[in-house]
């Protein structure tokens, strides 16, 4: 498999869509850009075959990795042994979080809904069904009716900020196939590997199975970070495990600003992710073996659980 000079397939429909100027740019330079890399038929083999042998190098580890643990293994070994010990404590929703939540939530009513509807009642709806699930529910029935209507009404805007960025991917669905919070998850090498991660948003459907022809997108809003690019590479590398082709593209796209950074997947993109994966099972396989390990501060140091005993922690310098 080699392509280059891929754009994704759209058949004319688009051209009978109204958008505006913003969402125009959006489609045109991000999601049917021309592709610009090239990946032959043996680059995920190679990258497998990779990870396999670093498997096999790291006798007795089990490593369950997403691309908060990567994050966590970039800033700080100490973090990373913390949390795959199990000590930081068990998860509750903050006031950003459940926001977040909320707002993906209601992009996802958004393109999956058949009826146009106002954003705020999307987004009450979509709170209805978040309230399905424990953790959110105990969150946002402790809260006051204002605070709710603060929740919604910043949800709200953040989709809003979707729909004006995005062509409208409802009426496109037959041309661009999108799906929201897409989970995938690979096991390698009998479960000794597994990487999983949700995908915000995903584009892309071909007749032609074995071409790339996918495009993954993270939604932000704020500013952008170095681990946002390092983030999509492992969702490139996640969905070429998992379906033996990568996307043909990965972009951060911040809703904010309606600018983006993105990045066309070759083989250089997919040894970039494993690399870090890499580096993650053998700090695994070090930290079983009860190897001694390098520790970093840095401002992750407030939301480490050893943030009290280590002995370089900033957090507890203060």
């Amino acid at each position: 498999m080699s392509v280059t000079g891929t754009t994704i397939s759209t058949p004319s429909v688009e051209r009978s869509i109204d958008m505006t100027p913003s969402q125009r740019r959006t489609f045109d330079e991000l999601i049917r850009a021309e592709r610009t890399a090239a990946l032959d038929e043996g680059a995920i083999g190679r990258v497998r075959a990779r990870l396999h042998d670093a498997v096999r190098g790291s006798p007795g580890a089990s490593v369950r990795l997403g691309k908060a643990g990567l994050n966590d293994l970039a800033r700080c070994p100490g973090l990373f042994d913390a949390v795959r010990a199990g000590e930081r404590g068990p998860f509750a929703f903050s006031g950003r979080f459940a926001a977040g939540r909320l707002a993906h939530k209601a992009v996802e009513l958004e393109v999956a809904g058949r009826d146009e509807r106002d954003s705020y009642g999307l987004v009450e709806a979509a709170a209805v069904r978040l309230v399905e699930d424990d953790a959110f529910a105990a969150y946002w029935n402790g809260l006051d009716p204002l605070r709710r209507d603060e929740a919604l009404m910043d949800a709200a805007k953040t989709l809003e900020l979707f729909r004006s960025t995005f062509p409208p991917l409802r009426v496109m669905r037959r041309a661009l196939a999108p799906s929201t919070e897409w989970h995938v998850r690979v096991e390698l090498f009998g479960g000794a590997l597994v990487l999983s991660g949700t995908l915000d948003l995903v584009l892309g459907v071909s007749d032609d199975l074995a071409a790339p022809s996918r495009l993954a997108i993270d939604l932000k809003t704020g500013r952008a970070w170095p681990e946002h690019a390092e983030d999509m590479r492992f969702y490139a590398l996640l969905l070429a495990l998992r379906f033996g082709v990568p996307p043909y593209r990965v972009a951060t796209l911040y809703l904010d600003s309606g600018e983006w950074q993105s990045e066309d997947v070759d083989e250089r993109v997919l040894h970039r992710a494993a690399d870090r994966v890499i580096d993650a099972v053998r700090a695994a396989a070090a930290s079983d073996a009860g190897q001694p390990f390098e520790l970093r501060p840095g401002p992750y140091c407030t939301w480490c659980p050893r943030s009290s005993t280590c002995p370089v922690s900033q957090a507890a310098a203060r």
